[in-house]
């Protein structure tokens, strides 16, 4: 959210006394952060002043004044302490911010949050008996507002004062917080030192000395864990790597719910505020999106289903800028008890507006514990919905399905032949090899006169459209800068790269089945799929190859194609996938329905038609021939479907052959493609979109007619042919 105008005038007044300070400063490693310091001190005393507060505590204990130091900062007599708090971190250079975690909490979030960890604690006990602590305090706003909320149960301001206790690993941030509390406590006699008794600076993944604590409160650091995280008595500058490695080990020691990947600080922070935690004690903690989704995670997810009462997730979206970081970032609020086990959770995802937050009942949806295991059975990933309905149908095809990948799978993943950055050695630039004689055949490779072996195109992920083999044609450029058109003409592939087929292990198939590894939730379309000849893939794209006891192994490549291609499946996915990697991570978690050898063999039919449409794929109508599922008199030039309309037509049938199988109701295909009958002009003004739901297909055909759309067309005829 953005600051107020008077926060916005107290942080230009405070840049410019910082720019003025650190001038006028000998030149030396911290003299921006003594400046800023100095800044700081500064608009303290001018706060005070009019309270005729002298200045004191840990801010001003070890200060060594210059003729520089400013005097006086006008626009903080204004200002409110906390304010002040808020305004350090945009004293701090990008890199300082990003190291320590320095980003304070919106109000918003804070008072609800601080509301829903305490309240039930203060229905059970004497005030004055809790300890709450925010072991990244930051700026003190969660101990402000539990400050605030102690003190409106009547209790004393000194007996709150000791109630509440914090850590943070910058001092200057630690002091502020104090202050920040002290204001919120409303006793301007009140010695700043009971407060910096309690909220000191120090590591707060280091172990607690006391009793432990009733209520874990804050917004923990979300950053990857770095060396001056590992360990407080590492010193600054010092990268020793024998250093930083003995640290992390000792972390890996010490916290047992971290995953197999990089530590991250809020993990690090979840599990220290389960463990500083009586038994029954809560936790309220702003935390980012990959601890509801992510692989790593999962361990953290367990601890708090198995060992805690989790009560609520309330997810956003950070596209009104409540923190100072990319718009699409995702995070949310954890509430628990630790304790116990978890039977259902309060949930919402994608919200935009805190103001839902601070509702007495905010909006959200019940997800039962075992609905969430029976989703995610190995890692309880947590589905992305955010209607009750849309989460049972859910759950309802996930009953009445079967794993595409694990335990029972149709297929096994690969993601890819070659690494795109460490096996770059091995490519050859096309435009390179051309230039050097290699010349295109017609078996689909590049052959040289005075070469034996021949050269391989290298598919990528971009190559690829939905049930699309040859979708983009490389024109020039390389990375994220490169450009792609589409081919001319249509059946002609033109790689970026080529590679010696003595440099690539492929098995003997006539056919592959790829997914696009790179996507999002809020894509045109999530699971791109498509059969390819027997060429070797990039790492954007995943392979998928069915196990031996599958069936025909083309049947089942082409099913699978068609299946994954379907709505209904996307839709599936859409509520699964958290991020932008299509992995095995994720595809274990999703389901194909169970089908019967009829409904398969037409499944099958329409993806191959749909999507073996090269010359080089000849191969593959010839195996599905050979397999028995194909008739006789079937061959690409009469059957390939490459005509818009034809290609539509065949993907409503595929649509509808799927969700009959899966036994879905009209009702699900129409609540899935609500917003897609809107006119093109409405679809086109991208101010009215931001309001539709961002997973929709409203995206889908919407430069065409209404009832000339895939979506509109596919819900239609499933609900008539349903009748």
């Amino acid at each position: 959210m953005a600051p107020s105008r008077p926060a916005l005038a107290l942080i230009a007044a405070l840049q410019a006394a910082w720019r003025q300070t650190a001038a006028q400063m000998p030149a030396a490693a911290d003299r921006d952060e003594r400046a800023a310091q100095a800044v700081i001190r500064a608009a303290l005393r001018s706060r005070l002043e009019p309270w005729r507060r002298p200045p004191a505590g840990a801010l001003f204990a070890d200060e060594t004044l210059t003729p520089h130091e400013p005097a006086d900062v006008p626009a903080a007599r204004a200002a409110t302490l906390s304010q002040l708090a808020d305004a350090w971190p945009a004293l701090l250079g990008a890199a300082q911010r990003k190291q320590q975690g320095t980003w304070f909490t919106d109000e918003g979030l804070v008072q609800p949050t601080v509301a829903r960890t305490l309240v039930p604690l203060l229905r059970e006990r004497d005030p004055a008996t809790l300890r709450i602590v925010d072991p990244a305090v930051g700026g003190g706003r969660f101990l402000a507002a539990a400050a605030r909320q102690l003190r409106a149960t009547g209790l004393d301001p000194i007996a709150a004062a000791r109630c509440v206790h914090g850590r943070d690993l910058d001092p200057t941030a630690a002091a502020l917080a104090a202050w920040s509390i002290w204001e919120a406590l409303g006793d301007r006699d009140l010695p700043i030192a009971t407060l910096e008794a309690n909220v000191q600076a120090g590591d707060g993944l280091a172990p607690w000395s006391g009793p432990g604590f009733h209520a874990v409160l804050g917004n923990p650091p979300w950053e990857t864990l770095q060396w001056q995280r590992a360990a407080g008595d590492l010193a600054v500058g010092d990268r020793a790597p024998e250093r930083l490695q003995a640290s992390l080990q000792r972390l890996r020691a010490a916290f047992k719910h971290q995953g197999s990947g990089k530590l991250f600080t809020y993990r690090l922070f979840v599990e220290q505020a389960v463990r500083l935690l009586h038994p029954g004690g809560r936790l309220g903690l702003v935390v980012p999106a990959s601890l509801w989704f992510d692989q790593q995670a999962a361990p953290l997810r367990r601890l708090l289903l198995d060992d805690c009462a989790w009560e609520w997730l309330f997810g956003f979206e950070n596209r009104r800028k409540l923190f100072p970081i990319d718009n699409r970032y995702r995070f949310g609020v954890i509430v628990a008890t630790k304790g116990g086990r978890t039977s259902d959770i309060r949930t919402a995802f994608g919200r935009l507006d805190v103001d839902e937050w601070q509702q007495e009942l905010p909006p959200h949806q019940v997800m039962r514990r075992d609905d969430i295991l029976a989703l995610s059975p190995a890692h309880a990933t947590f589905v992305e919905t955010d209607r009750a309905e849309d989460f049972e149908l859910l759950c309802r095809l996930t009953q009445r399905g079967q794993p595409l990948l694990g335990s029972g799978g149709l297929c096994t993943w690969r993601q890819g032949d070659c690494n795109m950055t460490t096996d770059l050695p091995c490519f050859q630039r096309r435009t390179d090899a051309e230039a050097a004689g290699w010349q295109r055949g017609g078996d689909g490779t590049w052959q040289h006169d005075r070469h034996r072996h021949r050269l391989l195109p290298l598919w990528q992920g971009t190559m690829i459209g939905e049930l699309q083999p040859n979708a983009a044609a490389h024109a020039l450029g390389a990375g994220r800068s490169a450009t792609w058109v589409p081919p001319q003409p249509a059946d002609q592939v033109t790689p970026q790269f080529l590679i010696a087929a003595h440099d690539v292990d492929l098995a003997d198939d006539p056919a592959r089945l790829v997914l696009r590894a790179l996507s999002n939730a809020t894509n045109e379309r999530t699971a791109i799929a498509a059969l390819l000849p027997n060429v070797p893939c990039g790492n954007s794209l995943g392979v998928l190859r069915p196990r031996p006891d599958a069936g025909p192994p083309l049947l089942v490549r082409a099913f699978v194609a068609g299946v994954l291609s379907s709505l209904l499946f996307d839709w599936t996915l859409r509520q699964r996938l958290g991020g932008t990697n299509l992995n095995a991570f994720v595809l274990t978690d999703t389901r194909l329905p169970i089908v019967d050898e009829s409904t398969r063999i037409d499944v099958a039919r329409l993806a191959l038609r749909l999507s073996a449409l090269l010359p080089v794929q000849d191969a593959a109508w010839q195996q599905a021939r050979d397999e028995g599922w194909l008739p006789g008199d079937w061959h690409r030039i009469s059957h390939a479907l490459v005509e818009p309309v034809a290609r539509r037509d065949a993907k409503v049938a595929l649509d509808i052959l799927v969700a009959r199988a899966w036994g879905a109701l009209p009702v699900d295909l129409r609540r899935l493609t609500a917003d897609c009958a809107l006119p093109c002009q409405v679809l086109a003004d991208r101010r009215r979109t931001q309001r539709l739901e961002p997973k929709g297909f409203w995206r889908v055909d919407r430069q065409l007619p209404p009832a000339e759309r895939r979506t509109i067309r596919a819900a239609a005829e499933f609900s008539a042919a349903f009748r």
